[in-house]
């Protein structure tokens, strides 16, 4: 009796062991997964935009004596907005680690976010382009910030707002509950409820897969979080009336200064 006992005993033992190891094993075919999807989704991120400035550089040292000069103008526009954009790539991958590490340094200042988010507005929206984004924005309201991480995460949702949402962006700022809250909204198709949390994970977006027409890497939305987490707010979406995006931020109001490591 004592040996059937021990016998089942380590029968059970050597199940939950193998059930352990098999879970082991999944776990690390998910993670080399997803290790070998993200090396190929940066690969081909940060190859379209070299070919890009690759091709036009070519073309300019093959015959630019002989280019009309508005040509030259348009090749070199071209070559500048794809290196920042793939400047925009590097430093949202390399911020990432930083982030979760918790040795990105947040060196808040008192700022007023009108002149800062307006600035960003013309960058993003350049007058001329094929898009545009209007502020309502009153000035004279200061928030204790780090100016240099509310332009990144003001440039990560315009630059959304300018991909994925409709004809009509706005930027908007008030005072709620102590807090200042900037709002990107656009009268786009929205985003799905099922997809609503799921957009601030890393690597994911909305539209994924081979026939993935819009570029990005799905770090925008988990970075912009997570840096206005750091200085201290919150970013949510929410859906609006009748169809379209929400992305809204806080920052503390302004009450003293200094810097701090996140």
């Amino acid at each position: 009796i004592l040996t059937s006992i021990a016998v089942a005993a380590a029968s059970g033992s050597l199940h939950k062991i193998r059930a352990v190891e098999r879970r082991m094993l999944d776990t690390a075919k998910r993670a080399n997964l997803a290790k070998d999807q993200f090396v190929s989704m940066v690969s081909h991120e940060l190859r379209t935009p070299l070919t890009s400035i690759a091709g036009f550089a070519e073309t300019l040292q093959a015959g630019w004596e002989d280019l009309d000069p508005i040509e030259i103008e348009e090749f070199l526009g071209i070559i500048s907005a794809q290196a920042d954009h793939l400047y925009e790539l590097v430093e949202d991958i390399l911020l990432l680690p930083r982030l979760e590490a918790g040795k990105l340094t947040i060196t808040p200042e008192v700022v007023d976010p009108a002149p800062l988010t307006h600035r960003v507005v013309s960058l993003v929206f350049p007058s001329g382009g094929d898009s545009d984004a209007r502020v309502a924005m009153a000035g004279g309201t200061t928030v204790l910030a780090d100016p240099r991480r509310v332009d990144q995460v003001l440039r990560n949702l315009l630059g959304n707002a300018k991909k994925y949402g409709g004809e009509e962006i706005l930027v908007d700022g008030q005072e709620i509950d102590g807090a200042y809250v900037i709002s990107v909204t656009d009268n786009g198709a929205g985003i799905p409820p099922a997809d609503q949390e799921r957009i601030f994970d890393h690597f994911e977006q909305v539209s994924k897969g081979d026939d993935r027409t819009d570029s990005g890497v799905g770090l925008g939305l988990p970075i912009a979080r997570q840096l206005v987490r750091a200085m201290g707010g919150e970013l949510t979406y929410s859906d609006t009336f009748p169809h379209g995006a929400r992305f809204s931020f806080t920052l503390p109001l302004a009450a003293g200064g200094g810097a701090r490591v996140a």
